[in-house]
C-alpha cells in the first residue's frame, strides 16, 4: 500500500513540476499616471528577447485606461514587423528580431494598468552575465521619445527574465515589512512558550 501511494506522490509531483515548466509567466501592472492626466504622449512598449532561435513572445493583455487611446504608430517605431495587435485588445510581440517595438498615441488619464505574459522564454543558459529577455513601457511626449515623461529616461516598467530563468524584478518594501512582521510575532509566540 506504502509503495502505490509513494507512486501516486511521484507521478502528481512530475505532473505538477511538467505543468509549471512550461507555464506562461504573467505579470499585472499597474501605473499611476495622475500627474499627466490630459496631457498628450505616447506608449512605448520594446520586447528585446535573449534568444531569438526559439520561438518567444510576450503578451500585453487587458489593457485599461480612463485616458484616450490614440493611433498606433508604425512609422516611428524601430522594428514592428514582429508585433501583432491595438491596444486595448491584445499586443503580441514576438522574437523574430532583436528589438520588437509598439508605439500607441495617448491622451494620459489617471491610471492604467495591464497584464504582461510571457510564453516559452527558454531555452536558458545557466550564467546571468550572458543576457536576458526584456519588457520595457515607456511614456514620452513625442513619437521619437526625446521627451520623457514621469521618469528622466521615460521608462516606467522593466520585467527582465535573465538567461538562468531568474526573474529580476525590485522587491516592494512591504514585503520586508511582512517579513519582519511575521519574525516579530514567531518571537513574542516563543517568548509567550517559555
Amino acid at each position: 500500500m506504502k509503495f502505490i501511494k509513494l507512486q501516486l506522490l511521484i507521478i502528481a509531483l512530475l505532473v505538477f513540476v511538467s505543468t509549471s515548466a512550461f507555464a506562461a509567466l504573467t505579470y499585472d501592472a499597474s501605473i499611476n499616471t495622475s500627474s499627466i492626466s490630459g496631457q498628450q504622449g505616447y506608449l512605448y512598449m520594446q520586447y528585446n528577447p535573449f534568444n531569438t532561435t526559439v520561438a518567444s513572445t510576450a503578451t500585453v493583455s487587458n489593457f485599461a485606461t480612463n485616458g484616450v487611446l490614440g493611433a498606433q504608430d508604425t512609422v516611428d517605431v524601430v522594428n514592428g514587423s514582429a508585433v501583432t495587435g491595438t491596444l486595448p485588445g491584445p499586443v503580441v510581440f514576438a522574437n523574430t528580431n532583436g528589438i520588437n517595438d509598439y508605439l500607441q498615441a495617448i491622451t494620459f488619464g489617471n491610471s492604467m494598468s495591464f497584464a504582461l505574459s510571457f510564453l516559452n522564454t527558454q531555452p536558458f543558459v545557466s550564467s546571468a552575465s550572458l543576457g536576458s529577455s526584456d519588457f520595457s513601457l515607456g511614456l514620452f511626449s513625442d513619437a521619437l521619445g526625446n521627451d520623457p515623461l514621469l521618469t528622466t529616461t521615460g521608462t516606467v516598467l522593466t520585467v527582465s527574465l535573465v538567461d538562468n530563468g531568474t526573474i529580476v524584478t525590485p522587491i516592494p518594501a512591504a514585503f520586508w515589512l511582512l517579513g519582519s512582521g511575521l519574525t516579530g510575532l514567531g518571537v513574542i509566540r516563543r517568548k509567550k512558550q517559555k
